[in-house]
């Protein structure tokens, strides 16, 4: 009863906040925010977006199962850290690419309005389905993992675990880098709305130099990849580690959820607040 009441008062808040932005937005100058001093530096708005995109279940959920069945099998830090820095060399490259490849879609169709309300509805959307796994934990429409590949994934990642204590370090090494390009590609309903959402705002933002839309990317992923870095070194070094439980998870996609909505609004009633 006192975590129905918790839920209630939080998504209560969550509402009367982007009734407020919602309002707001229609109703401030963009102009006034810069007069003030109040516009929001790109590379601050990069580290926020991308942070709150770091925090992601489904990357967490991996790695942080990947290491606890590690951490049974195994007593080497060496190893350990091979294993979960080849897992988060190969998602930064991943989502790297993922997001230039947005990047140049977005380039190439430009910043029309027609693409800031399809990004606007499309950030709404999904802001709300991950919302709703705060109350309705994969029920219904979900962004998380399809049931399908959570068997699959879960059989790689216990096969990883058990190689650590006997396998040589480059057939380990190759391990962990294809589950985290198997665990990639399955999880990109669940990671992929940040990064488009981003990309196609970066790609309305004038900069001088073209390589400085690549060196943003390279900047987010930098971001992005943090959080799953603390957690290596966190529980290599405690040597004690579990797997995320749902609730932490449903939370997390909450959260971002929430984020999600506010910049959906933002992009549908005054773009320009966020630099368009």
């Amino acid at each position: 009863m006192k975590e129905k009441i918790k839920k209630i008062i939080l998504a209560s808040l969550t509402a009367l906040i982007l009734v407020f932005v919602y309002f707001a937005a229609k109703t401030v100058s963009p102009t006034y925010l810069k007069d003030m001093g109040l516009s929001l530096p790109l590379p601050v708005f990069t580290f926020l977006i991308s942070i709150v995109d770091g925090f992601n279940p489904c990357n967490l959920f991996v790695l942080t199962l990947l290491m606890s069945l590690m951490l049974s099998e195994s007593h080497s830090r060496k190893r350990i850290y091979v294993v979960g820095f080849s897992f988060v060399v190969v998602v930064y490259l991943f989502y790297y690419f993922f997001m230039v490849a947005w990047l140049n879609i977005f380039k190439y169709i430009g910043f029309v309005d027609g693409l800031r309300i399809a990004i606007g509805i499309l950030a709404v959307v999904a802001g709300a389905i991950n919302c709703k796994e705060y109350f309705f934990y994969r029920k219904g429409i979900t962004l998380m993992i399809q049931d399908r590949h959570v068997g699959p994934l879960k059989k790689k990642i216990d096969d990883v675990s058990k190689m650590i204590k006997d396998a040589p370090m480059k057939s380990l090494m190759g391990s962990a880098i294809m589950l985290a390009i198997f665990a990639s590609l399955v999880e990109l309903p669940c990671t992929a709305g940040f990064p488009i959402i981003y990309t196609s705002l970066l790609s309305g933002i004038y900069l001088e130099n073209s390589l400085m839309y690549y060196a943003y990317i390279a900047l987010y992923n930098a971001f992005y990849v943090l959080p799953l870095t603390v957690v290596i070194f966190v529980l290599g070094y405690t040597f004690n580690g579990k797997p995320m439980d749902k609730n932490t998870m449903a939370l997390i996609k909450f959260v971002g959820g929430s984020i999600m909505l506010l910049l959906g609004i933002l992009l549908l009633v005054n773009p320009a607040l966020i630099g368009l």
